[in-house]
Formats: C-alpha cells, sequence, structure tokens
C-alpha cells in the first residue's frame, strides 16, 4: 500500500494506491489543488494513472473544495475535446488532463435532504459571527469550524451537479445502491475483482445522519443571506444543460476529546477501514478517520467485530482525525489504537495539530508506564507523518510576498507549526530511536506500507 499526502493547506488530501486501485481521499482547500494536485493528479493521469474511487468523507471546505475543482477541470477537458473531435475551434486547458473518475463516496446534501424546499441560508455564518465575538478560543476556534461549513455548502451542491448523468456521469454512491453511504453490515468491499484491497465503512451511522438532517433542515429554513443564494442560484441555472453530445463518460484530559466541541458535519464523517491482503500472509491496515470523533471511530471498528470491548488494535496507518483538532481524540483513544505510521493532515492554521494531542500520543509511546498503551506493538518504533512544514510554509509566505499579497495568516500558521516541530523534535532526540518524524519539504510525501 502506497499513500501519498498531498498538500492540502488547512485541510486533507490524500492519494491511497494499492495494487491496481487507487482512491483518492477528499481535495484539500482551492489554492493547494490548483498549486500542488492539479499537476500532481495531472502527471498521474500521464502515467494511465485513474481514480476507482473518489472519497469525500463531509461537506467541509478543507475536504470537498480541491474535489469540486478537479470535477471542473474534467468538464473543461471534456468540451475541449469534444469541439476538437468535431472541428471546432477551442482553446486547450491551461493545465494537465486529469485522470478519469470511476465512482464517488460522497453524502451529498442533496441526498440528505431531499424532501426540503427552502432556500440556501446563512445561518452558519450568522453563528460563526456570533461565536467570533467571544473572547473564548474555544469559542474563537469553534467560530472558525462553522464558517468553514458554510462556505462549504455550495461547493457540496455543485459537486452533486457536475456528476449527474448528462454532465460527467460519474456513479454516486453505487457500492450502497445509491442511497447514502454509511454503516450497513459486515460485508467489506472490493472495487475491483480479484483485487487485494477491501474497504470497511466504520462510519457514519445512521444516527449521526439523522442528527445532520435535521440540522441542515434547519440551516436552509433560516435565510440572511440573499447574495449567497442568489449566486449559488446563477451558478445551477448557468449549469442547468447538460455537456455536449459525445461529451460523457483543564488538564489536558478535561481539554481534549469532547464530542460536544465537534460540529455535526464532522461528526458524521465517512471513515473507512482499507485493508489489504499481503502475499506472505496477514493483512496491511489503514485507518481513514476524515474529521470523525474518536467515539465513532471505536464504535466502527467494534462493529466490524475488530475491536473487543476494553481492548486495543494495533494499525499499519492512522489518519489522525480532525487535523490534530483537540475536541476529536482523548487519552485513551491513542492508547487502545496504535499503529506504524500517524498520518496529520494541517498546517498550522486554527492551531492544529494541537499540542495537547501531539503530547498525548507521544506518551502512548514513549511515556511512562501509566501512560504507555498495553498494545503488544506499542514498545515498536513509529513514525509521524506531517503533509506541511515550516520550511514549506515559509517558501509560501516568500511568494505571497513578491506577490504583493497579505501574509499574515500563514505567519500565524507557521508560528504554531514551529512549536509542533519543535515538540516533535525533542521527542524524537529523547526516543532512543523509536521515533521518526517525516514532514513535507518540496515535493509530496510518498509512505510505502
Amino acid at each position: 500500500m502506497k499513500i501519498t499526502l498531498l498538500p492540502s493547506e488547512k485541510g486533507d488530501c490524500l492519494l491511497v494506491e494499492s495494487d491496481d486501485v487507487a482512491i483518492l481521499a477528499d481535495g484539500g482547500m482551492p489554492g493547494s489543488y490548483a498549486a500542488e494536485v492539479r499537476p500532481f493528479l495531472g502527471r498521474f493521469a500521464a502515467a494511465g494513472g485513474e481514480l476507482d474511487l473518489v472519497y469525500v468523507s463531509h461537506v467541509d471546505q478543507d475536504h470537498i473544495a480541491g474535489v469540486l475543482q478537479l470535477l471542473e477541470d474534467m468538464v473543461q477537458w471534456r468540451v475541449h475535446k469534444h469541439k476538437v473531435a468535431n472541428n471546432r475551434p477551442s482553446t486547450k486547458p491551461k493545465f494537465d488532463e486529469p485522470p478519469a473518475v470511476k465512482r464517488i463516496w460522497h453524502n451529498s446534501f442533496k441526498a440528505l435532504v431531499p424532501e426540503n424546499a427552502g432556500e440556501i441560508g446563512t445561518m452558519l455564518a450568522a453563528r460563526a459571527n456570533t461565536l467570533s465575538s467571544s473572547g473564548n478560543p474555544a469559542a474563537i476556534k469553534l467560530a472558525a469550524a462553522y464558517s468553514n461549513i458554510a462556505n462549504s455548502i455550495p461547493e457540496a451542491i455543485k459537486v452533486s451537479r457536475r456528476i449527474a448523468a448528462d454532465q460527467l456521469d460519474i456513479p454516486l454512491n453505487g457500492e450502497f445502491n445509491h442511497l447514502l453511504a454509511m454503516v450497513r453490515g459486515n460485508n467489506a468491499i472490493k472495487l475491483k475483482l480479484g483485487s487485494k484491497l477491501s474497504i470497511r465503512v466504520i462510519g457514519p451511522f445512521e444516527k449521526d445522519l439523522e442528527i445532520l438532517r435535521d440540522y441542515w433542515n434547519a440551516w436552509l429554513k433560516d435565510v440572511k443571506n440573499a447574495n449567497a443564494v442568489r449566486s449559488l442560484k446563477e451558478w445551477l441555472e448557468n449549469s442547468r444543460a447538460g455537456l455536449p453530445a459525445g461529451t460523457l463518460g483543564l488538564s489536558i484530559d478535561d481539554e481534549i476529546g469532547r464530542r460536544a466541541k465537534v460540529t455535526e458535519p464532522n461528526l458524521a464523517s465517512l471513515m473507512l477501514l482499507l485493508e489489504e491482503t499481503k502475499a506472505g500472509g496477514g493483512v496491511t491496515r489503514a485507518i481513514m478517520t476524515g474529521d470523525g470523533h474518536h467515539e465513532d471511530v471505536l464504535a466502527g471498528l467494534e462493529h466490524h467485530g475488530l475491536l473487543a470491548d476494553g481492548k486495543g488494535l494495533h494499525v499499519d496507518l492512522l489518519k489522525i482525525q480532525h487535523h490534530g483538532s483537540e475536541h476529536n481524540l482523548d487519552r485513551d483513544f491513542v492508547k487502545r489504537i496504535t499503529a506504524d505510521h500517524y498520518v496529520f493532515c494541517s498546517n498550522g492554521e486554527h492551531e492544529n495539530p494541537d499540542l495537547r494531542i501531539i503530547e498525548v500520543l507521544l506518551k502512548s509511546r514513549l511515556g511512562e508506564d501509566d501512560e504507555l498503551s498495553p498494545n503488544p506493538e506499542a514498545g515498536q518504533s513509529f513514525t509521524v507523518w506531517l503533509n506541511c512544514s515550516s520550511q514549506y510554509l515559509k517558501k509560501q509566505i516568500e511568494a505571497r510576498e513578491e506577490a504583493g499579497k497579505s501574509t499574515t495568516k500563514l505567519e500565524k500558521s507557521l508560528e504554531h507549526f514551529l512549536l509542533v516541530e519543535e515538540a516533535l523534535a525533542e521527542a524524537k532526540a529523547e526516543s532512543g530511536g523509536k521515533l521518526k518524524v517525516k514532514t513535507l519539504k518540496a515535493n509530496p510525501l510518498v509512505l510505502e506500507i
């Protein structure tokens, strides 16, 4: 199994390859997609690569925006090739052709609230404004989360439009009978017959989607921003027609892990357990968590019989949920679920990864007896991976300065990321060789299991 950690700003974007199966897990932010992910996928396609699955964990902008841009790129190339084939003038897109997408897993806005005819409102943005006026750091961080969701709703609706049968015609949730993707039974899913890779859905459960559906319905009924509504309606109207014919194809423990501080869309993250059979026997396991909560990760693993009550599980890779936010995991979780590789997708924005999460994770592997995970594998060496670095952020700051653009947000991200790197460097120096740290330098990080 090969995992490429693509730059995604504050979001997630991973390419998972297993034998002849390739999965794009989320798409990151628009800027990182245009600068890094788009050219990478162009090279991937030029080498014959196709995406067997594009998996959108949930609708937050830092997960779905890059996926939308990928679909927009596919539209541009299909229109261009159609015009050329019919001897009509056409300007070639300024970027390489993206890979074909065979299917998408995504719990779309439309699927969650099909019966609601209300207008798109801005309750989330209003809630964000209210929270941001608080002097409480936790409230300010939550405000940013709600603002992020508000920005992502139009993007989620656009994704649904682009993959429709009269446009890109990409099957949505086909393995779930085109219904919502969630935990349904215990069967593993194979994307190709005979493939070594199996996928188990460990979240969300139906109850999580019911809560999210109620949340969206309330959101839809609250109309406060006519401009946002009008903008989305205009886009949908302009995209109503199909593509041209022929184009289709307190203490730390009191402060972390608090479920009540996690937004409803994050709690409904689509989470996967990837299992690849090894040639000599055994299974390689990777847990893809989106922005889910540790309680739901554990519940999903228990559902599939992989985690006995109170017991632990060791896997090859754990993608740390929600960029290492303090609300999505706790000390008990990192003691129960250990891994050879821990992957963080974050660039320091919103102070992610949180230093308290780094601390409890490291103590579960390097701490005192009562802090250590009881898993037998906890004494083995392990690696922490980050799809960013202070070096990478400094280059981004230099580029923005040269372009005369503001660097305030990046400088704040850099300030936090330096603290993260310092904490990891100190732990590595004291680990006796047990801890390795991999950060993004110039090229995407590649992790091979």
